[in-house]
């Protein structure tokens, strides 16, 4: 079904996408389609982000409450998560309005920070030191129950669209985009135990810092865009989100495909 509104998020940042908001403006004008301010998510029934997946994933976190399904445009260098780059943009945005791309919902997290304030992430909540030169020490409980402590660089508590992010940089697992869990990745532990952690979707995880000889500081980061301080004693809450992200792909575009050009997987 065409959509009466659409939203248009874009990276200010690149000229790029600066350029071509105005144009995309026009083309949906000329179809009756409204183009509305982000601050009006509520009002439309999709959204199309233009830029790198840093901007995709920052229009998630807005649209994903409201229910509305983004088509991501990438303008930047990865565009893992976008179903198009400008090249073949018009093919998709006809599809779009003729309302035949198929939508992926995708599991996202929340976390609760101290204090008791709420964040949502689609990628992935780190912990990690405030200081580079410095190991942090974070206590992992999962529904209660004491997994472990980890000493290192911090910990990743990713989705399945998150594990080709930083979880996979840190030796993480790809897991298939749709898939329900939750994936919890030590980054440069200081041990040669710990390694990547699966975890059932509907698991709750605590996370805090947890030091006894010395006070640390720590920084928790959403989607590596949104970060907060934490300090010694301070405890995290991470669980899957109530609501989901709908994100629109191209049925041309198979993600295995996508790992192979963008992540040259598999190659020798």
């Amino acid at each position: 079904m065409k959509p009466a509104a659409v939203v248009l998020f874009h990276n200010s940042e690149k000229p790029v996408a600066r350029k071509a908001q105005p144009i995309l403006r026009q083309w949906f004008a000329k179809r009756g389609v409204r183009v509305l301010p982000p601050s009006r998510i509520a009002d439309a029934q999709a959204a199309v982000a233009l830029g790198g997946d840093g901007t995709l994933l920052s229009a998630a976190r807005c649209a994903a409450p409201a229910g509305v399904p983004v088509l991501g445009v990438n303008l930047g260098r990865l565009g893992f998560l976008a179903a198009t780059d400008l090249k073949g943009i018009e093919r998709i945005l006809e599809s779009f309005l003729a309302g035949k791309l198929p939508i992926s919902q995708r599991l996202m997290l929340e976390a609760v920070l101290p204090g008791g304030k709420t964040q949502l992430a689609l990628n992935d909540v780190v912990i990690r030191s405030r200081s580079t030169v410095r190991v942090i020490t974070l206590a992992a409980r999962v529904d209660g129950e004491y997994l472990g402590t980890f000493v290192g660089d911090g910990l990743i508590v990713a989705t399945p669209t998150g594990s080709t992010a930083y979880s996979l940089a840190a030796s993480g697992p790809i897991v298939q985009p749709e898939m329900d869990l939750l994936l919890l990745t030590p980054v440069c532990s200081h041990s040669l135990t710990q390694r990547p952690v699966v975890l059932a979707p509907e698991s709750v995880l605590e996370i805090s810092l947890d030091s006894q000889d010395r006070k640390e500081e720590g920084l928790l980061s959403l989607d590596g865009q949104s970060t907060f301080p934490l300090k010694t004693g301070d405890k995290v809450v991470i669980r899957k989100a109530q609501v989901r992200f709908h994100i629109y792909s191209d049925p041309r575009r198979h993600y295995f495909s996508i790992l192979r050009e963008k992540m040259k997987w598999g190659e020798r």
